[in-house]
């Protein structure tokens, strides 16, 4: 019995805790109400299938950038004044056509690639709030001072959002906000201060390859 528990035991320290804490939700919600538990995972693989297009490219494009060393060029780009780059951030954030959900894994791919996180938070924030599409609909439904109004307070969520990582990171918070495997971190700084040539044909190359 005792090697049963720790068997179990074992096994449950492996699965990752986010994945453990859903299934552990699911499992809850199927005890009380079963159908409520399948229409959950009904809605699970229906948004899992809308954002895998988002998810897949936003893969090939940081594994490639990394592949070539063209993730130091994107890293450069980012560089400058903290304020323009927040800034910028926010206003195309605004004009994206990311919802809440596909948004994700392109600011992973964003943060993989060493954009500044405080940059990739300006633009995390105000996607979700406006895209062209919302813009339109809102101008339809709501008249278009509405829609100007939203969105200029994506806008300025994308900015509080910014400045405000930016002061918790001069505070010491988030050093490395990826997961361990995931990425080198926001900050790009040893991206940009070892900057060398990409080498575009990177097949050619065991290391790159893998």
């Amino acid at each position: 019995m005792s090697a049963l528990v720790l068997g179990l035991r074992s096994a449950t320290l492996k699965i990752d805790r986010v994945v453990l804490a859903i299934l552990l939700v699911i499992g809850g919600v199927a005890l009380v109400q079963p159908h409520q538990a399948w229409d959950g995972l009904a809605f699970m693989g229906r948004s899992l299938l809308g954002v895998s297009p988002f998810l897949a490219a936003s893969v090939v494009i940081a594994a490639c950038a990394r592949a070539t060393g063209a993730d130091a060029l994107i890293a450069r780009a980012f560089t400058g004044h903290l304020a323009t780059m927040v800034l910028i951030a926010a206003l195309f954030g605004a004009v994206s056509p990311f919802c809440s959900c596909g948004v994700i894994p392109v600011i992973a791919a964003l943060l993989a690639m060493g954009v500044p996180l405080p940059a990739v938070m300006a633009f995390w924030l105000s996607s979700p709030i406006m895209d062209p599409s919302m813009f339109v609909l809102t101008s339809g439904t709501l008249g278009l001072t509405f829609a100007v109004y939203k969105t200029a307070a994506a806008v300025a969520m994308g900015l509080l959002g910014g400045f405000g990582t930016a002061f918790m990171l001069r505070a010491g918070w988030f050093g490395t906000p990826l997961r361990d495997g995931v990425g080198a971190g926001g900050c790009a700084g040893a991206k940009i201060r070892s900057a060398q040539a990409p080498v575009w044909r990177f097949w050619h190359h065991a290391d790159r390859r893998g």
